[in-house]
């Protein structure tokens, strides 16, 4: 009996600690590429997988009133959207935007090699066709991620984000609420 019991709990020991096949690697590090002076980041995986896209936008408070600040992050928040969907309208379809990822990539990899370039120049075009296929989708899933006040300046900074976790939220969220 009690070597029937020492089997049975090494074998949960065991089947306890091993893992099943088909989870990803979860230490591969993202990348970002910055544009527009780093007031847009968008962020994607070495195999070209988008995750998320943020634009931050400062905005001064003109008044002393008591909702001026509101109103200052009601805009810093309507700009920083603004921002994306001009960078998805614009940005997106220059040589600019596949050269920057291109770039990143390259001195993620620290690689010079042909083969390199290659596979980094497909990815690059992968994350750009990602994001304009998801584009409506990206605009709906957007939320402010941060937003600050500095008194000493009297400016107010909004990062607004959104990404493919984000997406899948908001869907969820619209279909819960019945639209």
């Amino acid at each position: 009996m009690l070597k029937r019991l020492i089997v049975v709990s090494a074998t949960v020991v065991l089947t306890a600690c091993g893992t099943f096949g088909g989870s990803k690697p979860t230490d591969e590090k993202p990348i970002t590429s910055e544009f527009l002076g780093g007031n847009i980041k968008v962020t994607y995986t070495m195999g070209g997988e988008f995750e998320s896209i943020s634009s931050t936008n400062t905005v001064k408070v003109t008044s002393s009133l008591p909702y001026a600040t509101d109103e200052a992050f009601t805009v810093a928040t309507m700009r920083a959207r603004k921002q994306i969907v001009e960078f998805m309208k614009l940005d997106l379809e220059s040589e600019k935007f596949t050269d920057t990822v291109y770039n990143s990539l390259q001195e993620a990899t620290n690689e010079d090699r042909t083969e390199t370039k290659q596979v980094n120049s497909k990815i690059a075009s992968e994350v750009k066709e990602t994001i304009k296929q998801r584009s409506s989708a990206i605009l709906q899933g957007t939320y402010v991620a941060e937003k600050n006040y500095d008194s000493g300046t009297k400016t107010v900074t909004v990062t607004i984000k959104s990404g493919t976790k984000d997406i899948a939220t908001a869907k969820t969220v619209r279909r819960l609420m019945g639209n």
